[in-house]
């Protein structure tokens, strides 16, 4: 790994020049990571077993192609990971050259920074500036010795409520009203179940049937996701089902934004609808927020721009009294999100029961729940030492 340069800090002007340019990019690296490890996690919870869902097929190529960004500065290191191999392309041919001689503690100019190449909008660009936004708290933290919500305006909060994902959980096992008991009995804030294609499928009353017995069994908030699966029609007749059992939000169950979104808008009051992890381009998450499109916004700070437009986005649904349950894709950065904010702007960040524990596997110290929250990391960076890094890194641009 390439060393920082050191200054002389006996010396004045070395102090100096030592404080002014401790966050001043002067490398950009990037270093390949292990790939994920296929199947479920053997730290899996043993009441989770029966009901987890296996993936099959071919694993992911971002979960086997894996990379994190390094920001190489005078004051120390600042790392982002994983990134899958089309985000890292991005961030090695168009940002990487421009990023050198950017000032890391300087979030809000990073947008002005020059790029290369004509195609710099679509999720995996907006993942790439994202990826490298969230090295530059990461190295701004480190160089300064505060952690990264305090950077954001001040911790507020040491301990994170999170809810439970069951994504990868089938609601239509046998044994998976005790998993939803369970989720309850682990004090999370609330717990959030599939809707299956196969549910979707089968109609409104196997849907009611299914999800009504993991509704009694949960007892607390119960909210559900419908990946986006749904036609409209169907949609619209899940909607009497969902308002029956109180469901808490609804996630996607169409594209959000869509034609078809905003008609089930106007035919389903009572159900919050939620949205917002794939919002990635700033006028699309402005359009969302103002324009009556979402009760509940899941801003993903690892997709939608870093760390200051999720914040920006945050106090923005604050100000229209919309909820804000970060996307648990990029956990400590949520988790810092989450820090800055009080609770009735931020009421809890997501954590996926069996992915996540296999997206931590990377890190020295993962972010794993204690009894239904998420610990706040109060020391420098934005997450614990990456453990799965090369020998060397596969790309390098300095000045």
């Amino acid at each position: 790994m390439t060393t920082p340069a050191v200054l002389d800090a006996t010396r004045p002007d070395s102090t100096r020049a030592l404080r002014e340019s401790a966050t001043v990019i002067r490398e950009v690296q990037l270093w390949r990571l292990a790939a994920q490890t296929p199947g479920l996690p053997e730290s899996l919870p043993a009441p989770l077993a029966g009901p987890a869902v296996v993936p099959v097929g071919e694993p992911d190529p971002e979960h086997l192609h894996r990379f994190a960004v390094c920001l190489v500065a005078d004051g120390g290191l600042g790392w982002h990971g994983p990134i899958p191999q089309a985000v890292a392309l991005i961030v090695g041919d168009q940002l990487a050259s421009g990023l050198i001689g950017h000032d890391a503690a300087q979030p809000r100019r990073l947008p002005y920074r020059p790029t290369s190449g004509r195609h710099g909008g679509g999720p995996h660009a907006r993942t790439a500036r994202s990826a490298v936004e969230l090295a530059c708290w990461d190295l701004a933290s480190q160089a300064s010795g505060r952690s990264v919500s305090d950077l954001l305006g001040g911790t507020v909060r040491t301990s994170i409520p999170a809810y439970a994902s069951a994504l990868g959980l089938d609601p239509e096992h046998p044994a998976a009203a005790e998993v939803a008991a369970w989720i309850s009995q682990s004090g999370f804030w609330g717990q959030k179940w599939p809707v299956t294609k196969a549910l979707i499928t089968a109609g409104p009353r196997s849907t009611a049937k299914a999800l009504g017995r993991l509704r009694e069994a949960a007892g607390g908030r119960f909210m559900v996701d419908g990946l986006g699966r749904c036609r409209v029609d169907e949609a619209m007749r899940l909607l009497p089902v969902l308002a029956d059992l109180d469901i808490a939000f609804a996630e996607e169950l169409l594209p959000p934004g869509s034609w078809d979104w905003h008609r089930l808008r106007a035919h389903g009051p009572g159900v919050p609808v939620a949205a917002g992890e794939h919002a990635v381009d700033p006028g699309e998450q402005t359009r969302l927020l103002t324009g009556g499109s979402v009760d509940v916004w899941q801003i993903d700070p690892g997709w939608g721009g870093g760390l200051a437009r999720s914040l920006h986005t945050v106090e923005l649904a604050a100000d229209l009294g919309i909820p804000v349950f970060p996307h648990g894709a990029h956990l400590p950065a949520a988790t810092a999100l989450a820090a800055a904010c009080c609770r009735d702007k931020i009421p809890a960040v997501e954590y996926h029961l069996t992915v996540e524990p296999l997206r931590q596997q990377i890190y020295s110290t993962p972010v794993q729940p204690e009894q239904g929250h998420l610990a706040v990391r109060t020391g420098p960076g934005l997450a614990g030492e990456l453990l799965t890094v090369g020998d060397k890194p596969v790309m390098q641009v300095s000045s």
